[in-house]
Formats: C-alpha cells, structure tokens, sequence
C-alpha cells in the first residue's frame, strides 16, 4: 500500500510541474533550474559525505553559472536562417558555455589538490565532483533548452510525462505480472515484465501527445523518441540505483517524504531531456 500511495502522489504532482512548464515566466524557469542543481548537486556529493568539504561552495556556484549560461545556447535552430548579428550573439553566448565547461574541467582537479587529505580521499573527491558538475550542470542545463524550442513548450511537458508515464507502467507491471529479474545485483525489485510493461505505456504516450499536441514534428518521431526514453530512461534510473548503492543509502535525500531527494525524482527526467534535445539536433541538422 505504501508504493501505491508514493506513485499516486507522484502523479497528481504532475500537473503543478505542468503548470511550471507552461506558465512560469522564462528567466524565473532558469533560475528554478539552478536551484535544483544546486540542491541536486548537494545531494549526490552528501550520499558520499563530502557535502561539508571545501570544495562544495565555489563548484557549486559554477554549476549553477553551467546551467544558466546553457540556456541561451539554443542550438537546436538552424544557422542557415540566422543573421550576422544572430550568429554573433549565439556565438556569444556558446563561448560564455564553453569557458564554463572548461574553468569546471581544470579548477576542479586543482581544488582537489588542497589539504592534507590521503592521495585516496582526494581522488575520491576529485573525482565526485567532476561527475557531479558535469552529470547534473549538463543535465538541468538541458531542461530551459528543451523548453525554449519552439513556442508551447510541449516538448518539455513530453520530457516529463512519458518517463512519468513508464515509471509508473513498469512499476504496476512488475507488481502484476513480473517474475524475471532485471538487476538483482542493482535493484532487486525491477524485473523484465516491468520494463517491457513501461516502454510499452512510454511509446503510446508518446505517440498520444506526438498526435494531440506535438503535430509538426510526425507521430513516427515522436514515438522513436519515446521508445528511447522508454529505454535509457529505465536505465538511467539503474544507475541512479547503482550511484545510491556504492554510496550506501536507500534515497538521494529526504526532501520529498516517502519518495525521497531531487535526484530520486528526476533521475529518469534528466535522461528524458538529453534523448529528445539530441533527437532534436539530430533531426534538425542531419536529417
């Protein structure tokens, strides 16, 4: 009973979260953005117990700058229809990106440097917090990019409901019908059936809302789209297991009671943005 409540709840979330989509004017999206890395990132350093060190602060900032210098890229358009001044401007703004990207690369090591920790500790740290800025700083950057392309913000609202939608579908078909273990060694209680049961639920959303709300981009797009998400969605809530259970705690934290942190809510979501921002520049560049 206790499961069934927490995805309940989950799901009548959504339509606050949708209402965040849709209304929440843009510079106050981006900085939403960059609390929930912010809080993310504290999260994945604190299932290690490093979120007291040194180092939290001043990476911390950075990912944040990641996150807000990531949104006005936009480089799912075409350059062909931009103007000499556009092009200035998008060139801009992807230089502020890459100094960023790699003031993180390069300060990150350096910082690790410091102290009079064993050579261990300090690989340990280094290491965690060049993952954390670039997993997290990358991935919520891609949450203002996603919604910025074209006008209505569907594809972000997509980014959201599909893997909603296969979470709950490969929970319920597990609960019904799984008996083949998926990663017993990772998360004893996912199984195949499960995972079936929720691409099979991904797809259809997908191909639903590619019909009803995102009609330029073709129903045959939309539900590869989804197919994938339905994919490395799934596995990318496996690694979040796998992140969890190297660091030896149940849940990423403890700011949603009964369900747990940041990072145990958009585990899946930051997948879902990364598969449909790269189908997107695929498309638009290749195709």
């Amino acid at each position: 009973m206790k499961d069934w409540k927490r995805y309940v709840t989950g799901l009548s979330l959504m339509p606050v979260v949708l209402g965040i989509v849709y209304y929440l004017p843009e510079n106050f999206f981006i900085y939403l953005m960059m609390i929930v890395a912010f809080f993310g990132f504290s999260e994945f350093v604190s299932m290690f117990k490093e979120r007291k060190d040194y180092m939290f602060a001043p990476v911390a900032i950075l990912l944040m700058i990641l996150v807000e210098t990531m949104s006005g890229i936009g480089a799912i358009g075409n350059f062909a229809d931009l103007t000499i001044g556009d092009i200035s401007g998008a060139f801009e703004k992807l230089r502020n990106f890459v100094l960023i990207l790699a003031g993180g690369a390069a300060m990150i090591p350096v910082l690790s440097l410091f102290g009079a920790d064993p050579v261990e500790r300090k690989f340990k740290r280094m290491s965690l917090y060049l993952a954390g800025f670039f997993y997290l700083g990358l991935g919520f950057g891609l949450f203002p990019l996603v919604r910025h392309y074209g006008t209505d913000h569907h594809w972000l609202a997509f980014a959201l409901v599909v893997p909603w939608i296969c979470d709950t579908a490969a929970y319920f078909g597990g609960k019904f019908f799984g008996k083949h273990k998926f990663s017993p060694v990772i998360s004893p209680n996912k199984t195949w059936e499960g995972a079936v049961s929720g691409l099979i639920f991904a797809t259809v959303t997908g191909v639903l809302m590619g019909h009803f709300l995102i009609k330029g981009e073709g129903l045959l797009f939309a539900g590869a789209v989804a197919f994938l998400i339905g994919i490395f969605g799934q596995l990318g809530d496996l690694a979040e297991s796998l992140i969890k259970r190297g660091a030896g705690v149940k849940d990423s934290g403890t700011l949603f009671p009964g369900h747990g942190g940041i990072l145990d809510r958009t585990d899946s979501l930051l997948i879902s943005v990364t598969v449909i921002y790269i189908s997107l520049l695929i498309k638009h560049h290749v195709f």
